[in-house]
């Protein structure tokens, strides 16, 4: 099962705890954001965000008082793309911390005063001041109290920002999707406390892990003081040794405490600073290997031992980007393969960021890009929406499998396009399309939850241009923060030397996510260019003339009154077909 959120046994958890729609739309909607496989959109690496906005632009501030990095004039980017984010986010913050929103926007407002001002002449006692206003916390204790209107009951519009808000403060918290997923099916059977489940006080756990390429780690107590090492002999270990497979020529065991809100997450940050060790014995053995094999090993708080390997997806048949070399793409799909295989966050982000700048994208060109990722994450959300409704195959599928033909074991669409056709409302449909929508109407209601939401939200965009053409906005914005904040964490990373940052794994995430999706697009266009025989084009100004088109786009939705002839098949491709749809 590849959404865990979806599964049966959680489906019978809920029905089990008599939870209505909202209930179970909110604890998926936490799920699916701490999903790896959720795409940009979906991910909360990629949410718009209020709390994350105030975080990244104290983190800058305070970088920028101490270290003139990030520079007065990518400094008020991040501080205008900030505020971008907190605006869109401000209506769920009527729940709950709304007075101290305004107040970290009246902080921002004034830095961006005195930039303007001051211009590179900024002080940085102006900047120290401000971050030293700015307080994370009070909007992370605000986030933490919606729980209670959310299960009560809000409107669909404010559960989802406020879903996707409390979920980026429970990734900030350091909380694993599996643990999570875990805890609330025994939550389920006994309620208590929700907050406790979300947010657990981070407990001490023991993690083990195999250090290839030395039997001994000489000063390793000095460097980490708790920890414990020993010698591994493959030939006396037990046969049936979790660590047998793990150790190859000379290894160690190292042990060392973690504070960590799970196991996983005690994993996760357990290797974050093995790893961050072994530069130390990276630099001194120059000419040795140090790694750290896949598998570890946690003892908890109460002496419960769970063991386990990183998590790796595999796939029965893998597929190139393109079936030919593209030039011009190859440094950045090196870039991006290492960017991925880097364990530490910030090195991972900077690499992200190269990878963009391999294709010729530089700061000036952020706002492009950030369109261009606009119209794809649209493209992307569509086809999610049919791929969780269709998840459970049974008998409702097929009025809508007969009018939205999809191939292959996993039903891939063979046109967006109409399955938009199926979203958006018709006065007089056919009976075949008349068919199709009313079985989405009972897919929805079968799937229940976060399901049954998306399904209603995107009939809501679809129905109104305006709304629609806001929230392509909305992504436009999140997309454009999130490319700031990559910048700055390349700067941060290569240039002033930080290794560590808040929410420092969500930006790795989101550079990895954003460098696959632009990748995405443009592997596409030149596919589509050289089956038509067409010169490619630079990378560079494919960004443009998407940054053009969703424009374009956006200015037609406003004054158009309906999405009708709104096309998403090759809404990122080359043609301009992108207000097509129907037209014979």
């Amino acid at each position: 099962m590849r959404y865990q959120y979806l599964d049966a046994r959680l489906r019978q958890a809920f029905d089990d705890a008599g939870l209505d729609r909202g209930q179970r739309a909110f604890l998926q909607g936490v799920l699916r954001a701490l999903d790896p496989d959720a795409h940009l959109g979906e991910h909360v690496a990629g949410l718009n965000s209020a709390f994350l906005a105030v975080t990244r632009a104290k983190t800058a501030l305070e970088s920028h008082a101490t270290e003139d990095q990030p520079r007065w004039n990518l400094l008020r980017r991040v501080i205008t793309s900030s505020l971008a984010c907190m605006d869109a986010a401000r209506p769920a913050y009527a729940h709950g911390g709304a007075k101290e929103l305004a107040a970290a926007r009246k902080v921002l407002l004034g830095v961006d005063a005195a930039i303007a001002a001051d211009g590179q002449k900024l002080d940085p006692v102006v900047t120290a001041a401000a971050a030293a206003k700015l307080d994370p916390g009070a909007l992370e204790k605000a986030v933490r109290s919606w729980i209670a209107p959310l299960w009560n009951g809000v409107g669909l519009s404010s559960r989802t920002r406020m879903t996707a808000e409390i979920a980026v403060v429970v990734a900030v918290h350091g909380r694993d999707g599996r643990e999570l997923r875990a805890d609330l099916l025994r939550w389920l059977k006994k309620p208590g406390d929700l907050g406790h489940v979300l947010w657990p006080e981070p407990r001490r756990h023991v993690v083990a892990f195999v250090v290839r390429g030395a039997r001994v780690l000489r000063h390793l107590d000095e460097l980490l003081p708790q920890a414990r090492q020993e010698p591994l002999h493959r030939n006396r270990l037990p046969k049936d040794d979790f660590l047998k497979d793990a150790v190859d020529g000379s290894s160690v065991l190292v042990r060392l405490p973690v504070e960590a809100a799970d196991v996983h997450t005690a994993a996760l940050k357990g290797r974050r600073i093995l790893n961050e060790v072994l530069d130390q014995y990276a630099a001194g053995e120059r000419l040795t290997e140090l790694t750290i094999a896949p598998v570890w090993q946690v003892s908890g708080p109460g002496g419960r031992v769970t063991r386990g390997t990183e998590h790796r997806r595999t796939v029965n048949n893998a597929y190139p980007l393109t079936a030919y070399w593209p030039a011009e793409l190859r440094s950045a799909m090196r870039v991006a393969n290492l960017a991925r295989q880097v364990d530490a966050p910030m090195a991972s982000a900077g690499l992200a960021w190269s990878a963009l700048e391999a294709t010729g994208l530089d700061p000036g060109k952020i706002a492009w890009l950030a369109k261009a990722c606009a119209l794809q994450v649209l493209r992307q959300h569509l086809v999610s929406l049919h791929v969780v409704l269709t998840n459970h195959d049974t008998e409702l599928r097929k009025p809508l499998d007969a009018h939205v033909p999809t191939t292959g074991v996993k039903h891939h669409l063979r046109s967006v396009d109409a399955w938009l056709e199926v979203l958006v409302e018709h006065n007089r449909p056919d009976e075949r399309l008349a068919a199709a929508q009313q079985a989405v109407t009972a897919l929805a209601e079968n799937e229940g939850g976060l399901v049954h939401d998306l399904a209603g939200l995107w009939r809501d965009r679809l129905a109104d241009s305006k709304v629609l053409a806001a929230w392509l906005r909305e992504q436009e914005d999140t997309a454009a923060a999130l490319l700031e904040w990559l910048y700055v964490t390349r700067n941060l990373a290569f240039h002033a030397g930080r290794f560590a940052s808040p929410a420092d794994t969500l930006t790795a995430h989101a550079g990895q996510a954003v460098a696959d999706l632009t990748l995405e697009f443009l592997g596409n266009w030149r596919t589509v260019e050289r089956r038509q025989g067409r010169q490619e084009t630079s990378a560079v100004e494919i960004y443009r003339r998407l940054a053009q088109r969703e424009d374009q786009l956006v200015a037609r939705l406003k004054r158009a009154g309906s999405v009708r002839r709104l096309s998403v098949e090759d809404i990122s491709g080359p043609d301009e077909k992108w207000w097509s749809r129907g037209r014979n």
